[in-house]
């Protein structure tokens, strides 16, 4: 099971801005869940973000 993590959680572990955290969520590059009027990312979609970072410099 993943965990979901709010926006704080995610910019520590991705060392993003505030603006760039929601451009990467609206352009579905970083997956997210809505849960109420709250957005959340999960640790499997930070896992896949990063990948594709790896496999775009490759």
């Amino acid at each position: 099971m993943s965990k979901l993590l709010n926006e704080t959680e995610v910019r520590k572990l991705i060392p993003i801005g505030h603006s760039k955290y929601y451009e990467l969520i609206g352009s579905g590059a970083l997956r997210s869940v809505k849960i109420g009027r709250r957005r959340f990312v999960t640790e499997q979609a930070i896992i896949d973000y990063i990948s594709g970072l790896d496999q775009a410099a490759a």
